[in-house]
């Protein structure tokens, strides 16, 4: 890991992710018999997506204070290892549909039914590191405003097409890249794009965050 301060970047973050517990308690208030999430049921953990910069960073911190070595660390690893391998193949299998033309968001609603477990999920279908959990995980069950469009988990009583309140993910990721940038700004990265990473759970606990990953490493010349 880096050698920089990140606590109040964390403390931030933290201060998001209570805002974003909050607004999925009220819309489960608001439409209780439409939220069914419950505990063990792990559809969400099943759903591929990437997490930005600031998340990764939290999660890869918390998993190494938590595992530090020994057999669980081992087998959340290979676990790891297996879902980045799966990433990987659907992340290679839409750039080749993006190759051949096929449209966006035909794309994007393949992708969206492709299922990958989540390393940390347990065989108990619980998370391991649920209060460390990223921000998709915790709005999964909600109504989201996905580019103009509603977005409903599919156990869920939302129907596409109704109306109910929705969260604006746009919005949301915006202040996700604006944390992301702070921490990379932070670290002393000068490539922009650092900031912008955005990386699946599985990659976020596998990797060292030092100075080569922030790019501030000099390469020798031969």
């Amino acid at each position: 890991m880096i050698e920089a301060d990140f606590s109040d970047i964390f403390a931030d973050y933290e201060a998001l992710v209570a805002e974003v517990d909050a607004v999925f308690d009220k819309v489960k208030a608001a439409c209780p018999e439409q939220v069914r999430c419950e505990v063990a049921c792990a559809d969400c953990c099943h759903a591929p997506f990437d997490v930005s910069l600031v998340e990764a960073l939290y999660l890869n911190t918390q998993f190494n204070k938590r595992f530090p070595k020994g057999d669980s660390r081992y087998l959340l690893t290979e676990a790891a290892n297996r879902s980045d391998r799966e990433h990987y193949r659907l992340k290679h299998k839409a750039w080749k549909a993006v190759k051949a033309g096929v449209p966006e968001e035909r794309i994007i609603e393949d992708f969206a039914r492709e299922r990958i477990r989540c390393a940390l999920l347990a065989d108990d279908n619980r998370c391991q590191m649920y209060d460390a959990r990223p921000v998709t995980c915790r709005l999964y069950g909600a109504p989201l405003n996905v580019a103009g469009k509603l977005r409903v988990c599919g156990k869920s009583g939302f129907e596409p097409g109704g109306k109910y309140p929705a969260v604006n993910i746009a919005k949301l990721q915006e202040r996700l890249l604006e944390l992301s940038r702070r921490v990379a700004e932070r670290a002393g990265s000068k490539e922009a794009y650092v900031g912008e990473m955005l990386v699946p759970v599985s990659m976020a606990m596998l990797s060292s965050y030092d100075e080569e990953f922030f790019g501030l490493k000099e390469t020798k010349e031969d």
